[in-house]
């Protein structure tokens, strides 16, 4: 028996490989999806407009489930908040891509880590599948595991397991309810300390910004998709993808402004400035140094300055998806070229836009003029629809 498992696992790996190199038509993905209602369009962190999305035809939509308790034990306000919100959507004939709660929230409101109190972990995430079945359509297990600052504190195979244990407990109980996981790109040692546990999936998600910060091609979304593929041999969902809508480099005049904004002439006055130049950061900007940089307090300033000065100024490399600009326009042109090649892919269940609306400030940095988290909107910060709106919507209605 052993040794015919081994040989189904060759030659399903074989077929997928060829399938990726081939674009073959694979009979999993056509029941993934014609289980799920078709190919998923979706959008992340949704606006109330539900006419607006469902006019573009984005049926699915994609955000996160807090941890369901409190430190006291109870049910939280925020979970139940969660609950009310996705009914609204189901309510309205939309399907909610739900994303179960980080590493960090078991330790910091369950007070456990995940890791070692398996059957705690488990239990939770049996909970949430039996509360919110019948107002979510889909689980992916927590969230771009690999990036620290959302696997924290747990490492990447501690995060793998995290992952793995309640993908096992919830595989026996949520019949044609897809579950599945993510992650940043293709992220092979992820997906090399996934491999035992793919057997429970019935998805794996992908999240790609490539030619974001880069020269790149937009074929270089479908190579990653394939590539990950060939990997898994389950169908792909991109589980968010994007452009900004503004970005590229600041001119020396807007630096001096900024810079000005905070009360110095040049980056050197500022660095001598020290401390009392850290204070003067939005609270998410202090936060991110001591997060990323603990034993570097002396030189917050001059970190700034040397890795975070994209954050401080807001300012995007040059180089992007075949050169198309970040400005409104060059976001439009980025989702009919990028998604018109990933259509094309047999191995593609879905894919998942990042994001619905423009944020006010940047949760990294704080500041309003930075654009890494928010320009990624199809509408304005006031919900009016951005071009890319209308490219989307003509295009989900020639690509049913």
């Amino acid at each position: 028996m052993k040794l015919i498992a081994f040989f189904e696992t060759v030659f399903i790996t074989i077929s997928c490989f060829f399938g990726s190199i081939f674009n073959l038509p694979d009979k999993n993905v056509r029941q993934f999806t014609e289980q799920n209602g078709g190919f998923i369009y979706g959008v992340c962190h949704p606006n109330e407009d539900y006419d607006l999305l469902g006019d573009a035809g984005l049926q699915w939509v994609r955000f996160d489930i807090p941890y369901p308790y409190n430190q006291a034990g109870a049910i939280s306000q925020h979970y139940l908040d969660f609950k009310a919100r996705a009914k609204g959507y189901t309510d309205r004939g939309f399907k909610v891509m739900a994303v179960t709660p980080y590493p960090r929230d078991y330790f910091n409101i369950g007070g456990f880590n995940p890791v070692e109190d398996v059957e705690r972990t488990q239990e939770i995430a049996v909970f949430l599948y039996n509360d919110l079945k019948e107002i979510t359509s889909a689980f992916q297990i927590t969230n771009e595991m690999g990036l620290e600052g959302f696997m924290k504190p747990l490492n990447l195979e501690e995060a793998a397991m995290f992952i793995g244990i309640q993908l096992e407990a919830l595989d026996p109980i949520t019949g044609n309810f897809p579950i599945g996981y993510n992650s940043a790109e293709v992220n092979k040692k992820l997906q090399k300390l996934m491999k035992p546990y793919r057997k429970y999936c019935d998805y794996v998600g992908i999240d790609l910004y490539t030619g974001n910060q880069g020269n790149a091609k937009a074929s270089a979304y479908a190579d990653q998709v394939k590539k990950l593929y060939w990997i898994t041999c389950k169908p792909i969902l991109i589980q968010e993808f994007g452009f900004w809508s503004e970005g590229g480099p600041k001119t020396a005049e807007r630096k001096a402004e900024i810079l000005g904004y905070y009360g110095y002439a040049s980056e050197a006055e500022a660095i001598a400035d020290g401390m009392n130049f850290i204070r003067k950061l939005p609270p998410q900007f202090q936060q991110r140094l001591k997060d990323t940089y603990p034993d570097d307090a002396d030189h917050w300033a001059e970190i700034v300055f040397q890795k975070e000065y994209q954050h401080f100024y807001g300012e995007t490399a040059a180089e992007t998806v075949e050169n198309i600009p970040h400005t409104p326009e060059g976001q439009a042109e980025y989702f009919r070229r990028v998604m018109g090649d990933l259509k094309k892919l047999n191995c593609l269940a879905g894919m998942i836009i990042y994001c619905c609306q423009d944020m006010e400030k940047c949760w990294v940095c704080g500041h309003t003029w930075c654009p890494f988290e928010t320009k990624w909107g199809l509408c304005n910060l006031d919900g009016t629809p951005k071009p890319a709106y209308y490219a989307v919507k003509e295009f989900i209605a020639g690509n049913p």
